[in-house]
This record gives C-alpha cells, sequence and structure tokens, in this order.
C-alpha cells in the first residue's frame, strides 16, 4: 500500500520502534465517535502513532520519570506534524492532535488511547491502552483527515 509506505518514511526519520495503524472513524460505533461527532464527520479517519517509550532502569527512571515522555512527544509532534503537511499538499484535511490528557466520563483514557484501540493496537485495560508486545510503554500521537486509505 502506497500510503502506509509513505507513512512509515516519515516515521522511520524519527524512530525506529514503533506502531501504525489507521482507522475510518465513521464505521465504528463507539462513544468517541459520538463525543467528537462533528469533528470525526470533517477528519472521518484516523492514523495512529505509537512511539516506544524507551527503557529505562529503575534508577534512571527514579532520576527524571519525564524524560522518556519528552523525547517521544518529541517525536510525535515532527512525525504528525509532518503527515499532516503531506496530507494536506495532496489536496486533503489533515489535524494533527495534540498531546493531552482528558477525562472520559470518569475514566483518563487519552484521546489518542482510544484512537489507538479503535485502529486495533493494544486493549483498554485500568485506563491505559495495553499492547502485545510492551504493554503500556508506548506513547500515542494521532492525525485526523478526510483522506482516503
Amino acid at each position: 500500500m502506497k500510503c502506509e509506505n509513505v507513512i512509515r518514511n516519515v516515521i522511520e526519520t524519527e524512530c525506529e520502534d514503533y506502531y501504525l495503524g489507521m482507522v475510518d472513524l465513521s464505521r465504528v460505533e463507539n462513544i468517541l465517535v459520538e463525543k467528537y461527532g462533528s469533528l470525526i464527520a470533517e477528519y472521518p479517519r484516523a492514523i495512529s502513532i505509537g512511539v516506544t517509550l524507551p527503557y529505562l532502569t529503575p534508577e534512571e527512571l527514579s532520576k527524571n520519570k519525564k524524560q522518556p515522555y519528552d523525547v517521544t512527544n518529541c517525536q510525535l509532534k515532527s512525525i504528525t506534524s509532518h503527515l499532516s503537511k503531506l496530507i494536506e499538499e495532496r489536496g486533503y484535511q489533515a489535524l494533527s492532535i495534540p498531546k493531552a490528557r482528558e477525562i472520559n466520563e470518569g475514566s483518563h483514557v487519552s484521546f489518542h488511547e482510544a484512537v489507538a484501540y479503535l485502529a486495533d493496537m493494544g486493549k483498554i485495560e485500568k485506563n491505559l491502552l495495553v499492547t502485545p508486545e510492551v504493554g503500556s510503554r508506548v506513547n500515542w500521537g494521532t492525525v485526523l483527515t478526510n483522506a482516503p486509505f
């Protein structure tokens, strides 16, 4: 698939260990789709990108717990911005969703984790998206678009 190869090339310029999923939100029945109905009407498809957090020993992690997230947040910002620009250059709309935690009716699942779940990247456990390979050690980003996949 040409589209997927272009996306993978963009991601691989920023990181080596990543997840990629795409989902047509207009075909999914989910509370997320209902909550963001007008946004999803304009951008019915989503690209979910997950960057695996670097492994740090407990000693390294105790020194600076934010460091792995800071690094992957920068990577995700660069990736999603680049993908949005490429999509728009091809005449479609694209919206890179900024990193933020949201509270969805008592849970703490972020918009990014919810989209990754809908793209079948993992399952939700204890308000986190958990992948089979690395558990919850993934930082997620999302690009919404009207481009066909």
